[in-house]
């Protein structure tokens, strides 16, 4: 028998061995072989919230808190915008969950920076898709020029501040401050707490004249207190005039910071 005969037989058995064996055992004559590609997954932003819920939830935020300090110029603020949806069941501390995740955002930035240059405000917006199922992104920073004409109110932990324009012992007219000293009011006449007022100001001027403006600028806020009727024997204040700047009085802008009056509640 010639030799190369046995190889031929052992081809075609191979050929016809694997042809029954994929298209009647297995039944896969003239199936497509689907390529399987991997989907990369979508990065889940910095920060991100879940719905109802006022903790973040953090994937890589040290970077993005750091880029938002980086980026920020000199005569400028910080501004959180807090988002909230109005179904959300808000059982928070806060008017809003938008206000309350702002916060819990200000609380991680003020690590890195001073609180004081951290501005916080809130938004209702609409639902886009599947909020309530999946974590979605709630906060946004925003680099906003601080107008050192402007009174502003400010929480800070144990703390309220106002901040004053240059010279100026009278608080501007503001919604946002009036607001917020008719509700102090109200809670230190029902709960019968104290409060006590410091006042502040920058270096300019004479030392002892500015003792006196921050005394001017603490009685300012209590007088606008008693007038909403909280008695005088819950109400103490003092100045430390130029003593206690919380930044550098070297721009107007870190002059304008210093101008303030600090409010403990007891």
């Amino acid at each position: 028998m010639r030799p190369w005969i046995p190889i031929v037989v052992f081809l075609i058995y191979s050929v016809f061995g694997t042809r029954y064996y994929v298209c009647t055992i297995k039944q896969m004559c003239g199936s497509k072989v689907e390529a399987v590609v991997d989907t990369p997954k979508e990065k889940a932003a910095p920060i991100t919230f879940k719905w109802s819920e006022e903790t973040p939830i953090l994937n890589d935020a040290d970077a993005k808190l750091q880029e938002v300090v980086d980026n920020l110029g000199e005569g400028q603020v910080v501004q959180i915008t807090g988002r909230y949806f109005a179904d959300e069941d808000n059982t928070s501390d806060y008017q809003n969950l938008g206000q309350a995740r702002a916060e819990q955002v200000k609380s991680l930035l003020s690590e890195r920076m001073e609180p004081q240059n951290i501005r916080v405000v809130s938004e209702e917006v609409t639902p886009e898709g599947d909020e309530q199922t999946k974590p979605f992104e709630a906060v946004s920073f925003e680099a906003v020029n601080l107008d050192v004409n402007k009174a502003e109110v400010l929480k800070m932990g144990d703390k309220v501040v106002i901040l004053f324009p240059n010279g100026s012992s009278e608080k501007e007219h503001n919604e946002t401050i009036d607001n917020y000293l008719d509700q102090l009011a109200k809670d230190l006449i029902a709960n019968n707490k104290s409060v006590l007022i410091v006042g502040h100001t920058d270096m300019v001027g004479d030392a002892k004249a500015n003792k006196k403006l921050g005394l001017k600028r603490a009685k300012a806020i209590r007088r606008q207190l008693r007038n909403r009727g909280v008695s005088r024997e819950q109400i103490e204040y003092k100045s430390m005039g130029e003593e206690d700047p919380v930044v550098s009085n070297d721009s107007p802008y870190g002059r304008h910071q210093n101008r303030r009056v600090e409010i403990f509640i007891k």
